[in-house]
């Protein structure tokens, strides 16, 4: 889908008055079929072949500095943005605060000797083909994946006589040499998000490729269930997902991936299986992942949470664990048991995640706060009104993130992760790196989902310096994913619009990130886009995923 955001929308009032238009279309010979958009590549066509409205538009620029004037801005791609070389092209977009511009051009110029390329448009907005933007990717790689190599210029133009520059700005991006070389999978919620079957039935889980130019696929829909936390094995041969089965809340399936999968019974484990006593309500697993090699899965066990429904579209609810210890799950022995050393129930213990040699596991961790519950043998989301901010006031939780021995299940003693533990803030949703070098996690003052304050950091996988990531949008950023090479990063924001949109990162072998690309392609108006995750493998490894009858 072709990007388009709300606070892009044209003015009408910028639009040419007909009478006006007639005039200039008369002047320009012919131009009454003239397209909205005009481009030309002068470093593969000769600017004296351009149209002549074109090459009027390039001479006045060119008495001009792009240096900004404070009334037009560049507003994508992100200043010091870095693309993958694999990726469709994107939408070029621009604001005016005072509508002083006929039309715009735009000009990209090339770090050597190349000519720029040029696209004159009556439009805030600009994609270049994927004819031009194989060459432009193709330019930046040969320009050695240095910083800022491709540099935007926007001037805004007016219909005078000669043509008048109004408004200019400058920004600049490169493309690195590494790929992305992996299909993504994410879930798309309806907002505002009901949670009913007939909500849960327009969920859709979608799978696509960022170099496409269609939308991603629908490959799951209209299940009547809730479905949520979902993991792959590092080959790419299986599948886990969180999904409510026959009124079991803790069903949670491992399966084969292949072209046509059909959830049958013998693909589901329970993590309501475990034990319980007194007051404790079935276990239902919260944030079950599955080991790198498909042999484990973690989740908290015997929990309790705290949830609350809000009449907003943006932040629709708090959710936090107040109580739970840690289980893990064979598959050999098909078996759940408690980790030793994750069992103390002075504190919960949540979000558990795997090193990719499966020797350790990181998860949240915060005294046990079961007080916030009016009655904790009744435990129900509530509705309490007000804003997400209200509630984090009344309701605060801060995790810090531990590391513990898996130690074929024996367990061990945790530690708190240094950079990502007491900090005076909450630390969770740790991810590695597949080289295990690295843990990207999410920060925020409280909570552990939905915190409009939610940020990036990445610290070394042994712990040390947090480093707040480049890549952060000033709202919401969170539920992140590396790609199987561990050079990009995945990540959600609501930047731009409530509507939740996924963004990408280019991480260096230091562990630097840069400001981030967004995947246009993978937003639909009234569906925010959260829980992507990189494939082992190709968009086209799924077709469908489906329960049996």
């Amino acid at each position: 889908m072709t990007l388009i955001n709300p606070l892009h929308r044209i003015n009408p009032a910028k639009l040419i008055k007909p009478a006006i238009l007639m005039t200039t279309l008369f002047l320009c010979c012919h131009c009454a079929l003239l397209p909205s958009t005009r481009t030309w590549d002068a470093g593969r066509q000769a600017m004296a072949d351009a149209p002549e409205i074109l090459r009027r538009a390039v001479a006045a620029a060119g008495t001009h500095e792009a240096n900004g004037t404070g009334n037009l801005t560049v507003t994508y791609p992100y200043d010091g943005a870095v693309f993958p070389p694999d990726i469709a092209s994107p939408a070029f977009l621009w604001t005016e605060k005072a509508h002083r511009s006929d039309r715009w051009l735009v000009r990209l110029a090339f770090a050597g000797k190349r000519d720029p390329v040029y696209a004159l448009t009556r439009e805030p907005r600009w994609t270049p083909s994927p004819e031009l933007w194989e060459r432009i990717i193709q330019e930046g790689i040969r320009a050695g994946g240095l910083e800022n190599t491709i540099h935007i210029s926007v001037f805004g133009l007016a219909d005078a006589s000669p043509v008048r520059v109004t408004d200019t700005h400058a920004s600049a991006f490169s493309v690195s040499r590494d790929p992305v070389n992996a299909a993504i999978f994410y879930r798309q919620v309806p907002l505002p998000f009901l949670a009913t079957p007939e909500g849960f039935k327009r969920t859709r889980w979608r799978l696509g490729d960022i170099s496409s130019y269609e939308p991603p696929k629908t490959v799951m829909t209209d299940i009547p269930v809730c479905a949520s936390c979902h993991t792959f094995s590092q080959d790419g041969r299986r599948m886990s997902m969180e999904m409510n089965r026959n009124n079991d809340g803790g069903a949670q399936f491992i399966t084969p991936v292949k072209k046509q999968m059909v959830l049958k019974e013998g693909d589901f484990m329970s993590w309501s299986d475990f034990p319980r006593s007194g007051v404790l309500p079935p276990t239902r697993g919260l944030f079950g992942r599955m080991s790198p090699s498909g042999d484990y899965l973690a989740a908290s066990v015997n929990e309790i949470s705290y949830a609350a429904v809000l009449d907003a579209i943006d932040f629709s609810q708090l959710f936090f664990p107040t109580y739970g210890v840690l289980g893990y799950y064979s598959a050999a022995t098909d078996k759940i048991q408690l980790l030793p050393g994750a069992d103390d129930r002075a504190y919960v213990h949540a979000n558990p995640v795997w090193s990719p040699d499966e020797q350790y596991i990181v998860f949240a961790r915060a005294a046990t706060k079961n007080e916030v519950h009016a009655d904790i043998t009744h435990v129900v989301p509530h509705r309490p009104g007000g804003t997400i901010h209200d509630l984090n006031k009344k309701y605060q939780i801060q995790f810090d993130l531990y590391r513990i021995p898996f130690n074929n299940g024996r367990g061990g003693t945790p530690e708190p992760l240094q950079g990502a533990s007491n900090n005076g803030m909450s630390n969770y949703f740790a991810r590695y790196s597949p080289d295990g070098k690295w843990i990207v996690f999410t920060r925020s003052r409280s909570g552990i989902m939905l915190q409009p304050d939610s940020e990036l950091y990445i610290i070394p996988a042994d712990g040390g310096k947090a480093r707040r990531m480049n890549c952060n949008r000033c709202l919401f950023n969170s539920w992140h994913s590396w790609s199987p090479n561990g050079k990009w990063l995945l990540f959600t924001s609501k930047v731009n619009t409530p509507y939740t949109e996924i963004f990408l990162t280019h991480i260096d072998e230091n562990g630097n990130d840069a400001p981030p690309v967004l995947l246009s392609r993978f937003s639909d108006d009234a569906f925010a886009a959260n829980v992507p995750a990189f494939t082992p493998f190709g968009a086209d490894a799924i077709d469908s995923i489906r329960l049996a009858k």
